[in-house]
Formats: C-alpha cells, sequence, structure tokens
C-alpha cells in the first residue's frame, strides 16, 4: 500500500502542526475579540448548489460525489450516461456558498447584522503545485444582512489587525468595486454581455501590462473604439477614482462615492498599512456583486487575503435580496511565508519532559497535574526505560526545555 499522501494533500510533522496552530489561534483570537462568532459547515454541499453558485473558474475545480446503491446503477443504465446525473454532491470550494446556504437555514436564529467566522478546509482539484494545494485552510469573517459600506471598512480593519500579528511583515490592501469597472467599460463602449470578460482581462494588467490588455481584447474581437477608449485610460501614470468619475452614472456614482470614503476611512486606521485604489482588481469568483479587497504583502509578494461584497448569492436560496460582505485569509500562504522565513508569533510555553519508571505511572502524572497548575509549561510524560542511557539526550533532541525525573 502507498504510504504518501494523495497529490496536493499535506501531512504535518509536529513542529508544523504547532505552528498552524499557533497561527490558527492568533486569527481567531483576534477575530473574536472584534465580535465575530465561530460557526461550522459541512465540507460536503449539494452539487446543485455548487454548480449554481457562480464560483468562476472554481466550478472547474470542484470534486464531486458519486451517488450511491440504486442510485448510481439507475444512473449508469441510463444511454447515453450524463455526468450530471452521476454525482448529487461535492466537496466545498471555498466557505462562501456553504455560509450562504447555512444563513439562509438559520437566519431566524442568527441576529442581524450577522458576523461570524470560519476556519477549515476546502477542496479544488487543482493540479498540485507549489503554492496550489487540493485540501488547504481558509480563514473567512463575513457580515451578512447589513449593506452599509462600514461592513467594508470593519472588515478591511479586522483583517489588517490579524495580519499584523502573524509575522508577514508590511502589506498593504488594494480596492475596486465591480460596479465602477462595469460601468466604466460600459462607457467606453464595450457590450454589456462581453463586460465580465472583458474585466477578466483588465485583471491580468498587472501581468501583461497596457499593450497585452488591448492584444488580448483584440483577440476577443472587442470593438476598437472601446479598446482605444481603454487604452487611453491605461495611458496615465496613475489611474485614480477622479479619473472613472467621468465614465460614471447613477448607482456607478453612487459606488465611486462609497469607495473613496471606504480607501480614506480605511486608510486611516493605521499607520502600519496602507488602502489604495486598484482599477483593475476583478477577483475571480462571479457571485461578487460590488466592493472587492485583496491584501499584497511587501516582503514576500503575492495576495495573502481577498474578499468582497456578495449581495446576491443568499437570495438564491430565500429569493430575497439578502446583502453580505466577507474577507478570507489565504492560510496556507500565510503559513508558508512564517515557516519559510522563521517568523516569530511571540513566545510559546516552556516544554518540559517529565521521566518516569513503569511502576511510578500513578505517581508521576499526579506530580505532572500538580507542577502545571502552578507554572505555565506544557508537561509531557516521558517513559525512562531501565536500560536506555540515552534518554536524557534524546529527550533534549525533541524539543524540551527543561528534564524532570520523578521518582517514587
Amino acid at each position: 500500500m502507498n504510504i504518501k499522501p494523495q497529490k496536493g494533500m499535506q501531512e504535518y510533522l509536529p513542529d508544523a502542526a504547532a505552528l498552524r496552530d499557533r497561527l490558527t489561534r492568533t486569527i481567531l483570537e483576534t477575530y473574536t475579540a472584534c465580535g465575530f462568532t465561530r460557526i461550522y459547515t459541512p465540507a460536503v454541499e449539494s452539487a446543485e448548489n455548487l454548480d449554481k453558485s457562480d464560483g468562476g473558474d472554481n466550478l472547474n475545480l470542484i470534486f464531486k460525489i458519486l451517488k450511491r446503491g440504486e442510485k448510481l446503477t439507475e444512473a449508469l443504465e441510463k444511454t447515453p450516461i450524463d455526468e450530471k446525473e452521476l454525482c448529487d454532491l461535492g466537496l466545498r470550494y471555498d466557505l462562501t456558498l456553504p455560509l450562504s446556504r447555512y444563513y439562509a437555514n438559520n437566519r431566524n436564529s442568527l441576529p442581524n447584522p450577522f458576523k461570524c467566522i470560519q476556519i477549515d478546509k476546502v477542496y479544488r482539484a487543482e493540479r498540485p503545485q507549489r503554492g496550489r494545494l487540493r485540501e488547504f485552510v481558509q480563514c473567512d469573517i463575513d457580515i451578512l444582512g447589513s449593506d452599509s459600506m462600514c461592513c467594508e471598512i470593519e472588515l478591511i480593519s479586522v483583517t489588517a489587525k490579524a495580519l499584523s500579528k502573524l509575522g508577514i511583515g508590511k502589506f498593504f490592501i488594494r480596492v475596486n468595486d465591480r460596479r465602477i469597472l462595469r460601468a466604466s467599460l460600459k462607457t467606453m463602449g464595450f457590450p454589456e454581455d462581453a463586460l465580465d470578460t472583458v474585466s477578466v482581462t483588465f485583471d491580468k494588467l498587472d501581468k501583461i501590462g497596457a499593450d497585452g490588455v488591448a492584444a488580448e481584447l483584440r483577440d476577443k474581437q472587442m470593438p476598437e473604439s472601446a479598446i482605444t477608449a481603454l487604452a487611453e485610460l491605461l495611458n496615465k501614470n496613475s489611474i485614480t477614482l477622479d479619473d472613472m468619475a467621468e465614465y460614471c452614472t447613477g448607482e456607478a456614482a453612487e459606488a465611486l462615492t462609497d469607495l473613496r470614503t471606504i480607501i480614506e476611512t480605511s486608510d486611516k486606521l493605521s499607520p502600519d498599512y496602507s488602502v489604495v485604489y486598484d482599477p483593475s482588481l476583478v477577483r475571480g469568483q462571479g457571485y461578487y456583486t460590488g466592493t472587492v479587497f485583496e491584501v499584497a504583502s511587501e516582503e514576500f509578494g503575492g495576495t495573502v487575503a481577498g474578499g468582497g461584497r456578495y449581495d446576491g448569492l443568499i437570495g438564491r436560496f430565500t429569493g430575497e435580496n439578502i446583502p453580505a460582505v466577507g474577507f478570507s485569509i489565504g492560510f496556507e500562504r500565510i503559513f508558508s511565508i512564517v515557516s519559510e522565513n522563521g517568523s516569530s508569533l511571540g513566545a510559546t510555553r516552556k516544554k518540559t519532559a517529565v521521566l518516569y519508571k513503569e511502576e511510578d505511572i500513578l505517581g508521576a502524572i499526579a506530580k505532572s497535574a500538580e507542577l502545571e497548575a502552578d507554572s505555565d509549561v506544557t508537561l509531557v510524560l516521558v517513559p525512562n526505560p531501565r536500560k536506555c542511557d540515552k534518554i536524557y539526550s534524546r529527550t533534549k533532541s525533541q524539543g524540551f526545555d527543561e528534564i524532570i525525573k520523578f521518582n517514587h
């Protein structure tokens, strides 16, 4: 039998597991202190819910679960075989869709607005490579039931507070609003039914540059006049909200005013990070309806957190428009940065080994309980074989700070 974990799935030795626990505890304690409460949702969701969640490319990465028993037999007997008839369940690819279903099912028992925490595993059928796992942890906070822009400001502040405690160095937060982007692209002359695909191309601006964006839009056969208008905007050294204002009217103009307030207010909350407008920020999930944001690490590069407003997703379950917004920390990215760079999360409990003979186990346990009650230490019982003269050196090599020999 194969002793290796499946591709894209990790297992962790005790030191790595302890670091993951400390990271999780720091995030959870920060979120809880800010008034968010933890919930749990199942890892398995209805295949229909997952397929209709508008999760962008993630919909192609769902681990689907075959029907069982007679239902599977009946599905296999049909000709031709329909893949959708074979599977009725799937593993969640993020925590937002399960939360939306959870809220729809339990909202009569929940406060309004509802401020919640989810720290749990999700699954995507990625091609395994560095930084891309098939099983990984996300750390989410969400506010459901309020359309106030204060929710975005609070989420930015609380997420930044957690990140500042995790040893990842300096970071900055990029913010945009999809309504502003879509309105601007439409004003430039892009067809309304092509705004999503144009936004996806625009999102690549930092990777392929303005010329690359124009070339890709030509490949997509977009109107040349619209491409020219976009190119003129991109030729500016820095695109500001004032630049975008000329393209926005109605709802988009209101969104621009709110976004300006979100950025200016959030940027004043701490001198340790900056909050900036990024006109090209889109984010991949299709369920985002308004504000979107990402956190980028200055020292280590790459995105370490992201989120946005998804006002329409809960309504797919309830038939009502229920506003919602969330922010997710990419736990695996944080873990990689901290573990690879030896960042410190502060002091840990002293680790002490209590050596004992087999016949002294009862007294050793009692003594350990007594010592632990009087000091801030972690006490570990370690059997002391009669003929093992290397027990002290072996115990020291296992990371113990102190060794106590118990004698009855």
